[in-house]
């Protein structure tokens, strides 16, 4: 992996952080060293200011001093050393540490004390003695004077110095200031436009280009284009987005692969690879959709297989009853043929009655079998009445299955809706999925139609078959009768005449029964048709799917 955004602008936060940390420090530590020296220069500015007025002061105290000896006039100075300028300061605050004032003020102490206390001893002793003051003053006051004048002197001298000195760190400090101010603003700066060239080259340009490649993903499109390539975490996003689409697009063929498949007929399909993540119920989804289409289908075949079988054994069944229906009119005509030359010739009546009682014993024969295969038909009606209600419990199946698959659309698009420009896409599969759902109810409907027709001639061949089991019977018993008939002509020729009438009416119903056994083996052959019609209808309908197997 390349070097980490996050890494990198962490990095020159750090640094452009550090950098105006240490421009507010040294900024702060300059200014609080400019106001130390601003200070120390107002203490030596104050000391000297109060030096120079307590000099000016007391030459004026000892001006009025020596007017009040010589002169006569009136002392108006103060002889209290803590109330004068130089007494406020001598027993206040010393406003410096410097020890050379301090000790120069240790020094005027004593002295600025004795030279105020003796302003008092001087005018009294002016007042005895003006001489004698005048003298003292010269000698005592005098000297004093000039020695604390020289004293304040050497402190003008010193904070003249203290001012100076503080006057050029000032000087030097906000240099000082201005110079590492200067280079931290110009550190700070740097660090900052570092920081945002990073910003926009690295972070911003990448994202634009990332956002402009993905734009098409708003209208439904997954081929997205994203050139942006890189090792940090800018181009992980980028490559994560393209293999994300990737794989949404490969699902995306793949579920319109199965089913334009299954709209073809063909439910022999399947994912061509495992989903992964929430495409999982997808895939399982689809899976279920064909496996339960499949076997739905596969039981609709074997019916329709069931059905056909059926339909050609009723189909044999009502050849042979037509077939036995045209011989038995054929032996009726040789059995009115046969009465009519016994009453042409007597002579004939006995062998015309053996003739007769014969084929009326093979009459009987084919009666039977008729009843025989009417019970046939009868069964294979009753097997497909059944195969009918199967088919339709699987038809019922199919439509539960259109319907629920129409849900599952339905669900698809509600959530295709709710994923916006993104889940179009998702919005055509449950269209295809919609479609196939009506396409199979469609196709259930038509089935149910077609069953509903075979059950319908089912039931009306039942009845036929019903109407010719009872002539059946009714021929059978004439048939017996018939024999008994000839077994009296044989046994008594003499009532000949009268019996020659009887078997007359006898085979005028005979005719009658089997002109309608006729009429119904056609109709039943026409039914047996219609439903072997619509079992390869079916058959053709469901051929066009392929099963798994």
């Amino acid at each position: 992996m390349g070097k980490s955004i996050k890494r990198s602008v962490t990095i020159r936060v750090a640094f452009t952080l550090v950098a105006m940390l240490l421009f507010s420090f040294i900024t702060t530590a300059n200014t609080f060293k400019i106001q130390g020296t601003q200070e120390q220069a107002q203490q030596a500015s104050a000391l000297l200011d109060r030096a120079q007025k307590a000099e000016a002061a007391h030459y004026k105290w000892a001006q009025n001093l020596s007017n009040a000896l010589y002169a006569g006039t009136e002392f108006t100075g103060s002889t209290d050393p803590t109330g004068c300028v130089l007494g406020q300061w001598l027993y206040g605050e010393a406003g410096t540490e410097d020890p050379k004032v301090l000790e120069l003020r240790s020094k005027l102490e004593p002295l600025h004390k004795e030279l105020h206390e003796s302003a008092t001893y001087v005018l009294d002793m002016h007042k005895t003695s003006p001489s004698a003051a005048q003298a003292y003053y010269q000698e005592t006051i005098g000297g004093n004077l000039t020695t604390l004048v020289g004293y304040l002197d050497q402190v003008v001298e010193q904070g003249t110095v203290l001012r100076d000195e503080t006057q050029a760190t000032m000087e030097r400090t906000t240099v000082t200031m201005q110079i590492t101010t200067g280079i931290c603003l110009l550190l700070a700066l740097g660090c900052l436009i570092s920081l945002i060239y990073y910003v926009f080259t690295r972070a911003i340009d990448p994202i634009v280009a990332i956002s402009k490649g993905s734009s098409v993903l708003g209208e439904g499109r997954l081929d997205i284009d994203l050139p942006y390539r890189s090792q940090n975490e800018l181009g992980q996003l980028a490559d994560i987005i393209r293999n994300s689409m990737a794989t949404i697009g490969g699902y995306v063929s793949d579920i319109n692969r199965i089913m334009g498949e299954l709209t073809n007929g063909n439910f022999d399909v399947s994912t061509s690879s495992d989903y992964i993540g929430d495409f999982r119920t997808i895939q399982v989804s689809v899976d279920n959709l064909t496996n339960m289409l499949s076997r739905a289908m596969g039981s609709i075949n074997a019916s329709e297989m069931k059905i056909s079988g059926n339909a050609e054994q009723l189909s044999s069944s009502a050849q042979s009853l037509a077939q036995g229906a045209t011989e038995q009119a054929s032996s009726v005509q040789e059995l009115y043929a046969t009465i009519d030359g016994i009453s042409k010739s007597a002579q004939q009546n006995v062998e015309t009655a053996s003739a007769a009682q014969e084929r009326a014993r093979l009459t009987g024969e084919q009666v039977a079998e008729s009843e025989r295969k009417m019970e046939q038909m009868v069964s294979a009606m009753q097997d497909v009445s059944s195969s009918s209600e199967q088919i339709g419990q699987i038809i019922t199946t199919i439509q539960n299955i259109a319907f629920q698959t129409n849900i599952l659309a339905l669900n698809a698009a509600v959530e295709a809706a709710r994923a916006g420009e993104a889940g179009k896409g998702f919005a055509v599969v449950a269209d295809e999925v919609r479609r196939l759902a009506a396409q199979s109810d469609e196709a259930a409907a038509a089935t149910t139609q077609l069953i509903d027709n075979c059950v319908s001639a089912a039931s009306r061949g039942s009845g036929i078959v019903d109407e010719v089991s009872v002539a059946l019977r009714e021929t059978m018993e004439l048939v017996n009768r018939s024999n008994q008939d000839i077994g009296v002509i044989a046994d008594a020729v003499r009532e000949e005449s009268e019996s020659i009438a009887q078997v007359t009416e006898g085979i005028g119903q005979i005719s009658a029964v089997v002109q309608t056994n006729s009429a119904s083996s056609e109709e039943s052959a026409a039914v047996s048709a219609e439903l072997f019609a619509q079992a390869n209808n079916l058959k053709e309908q469901t051929n066009r799917f392929r099963l798994r197997g």
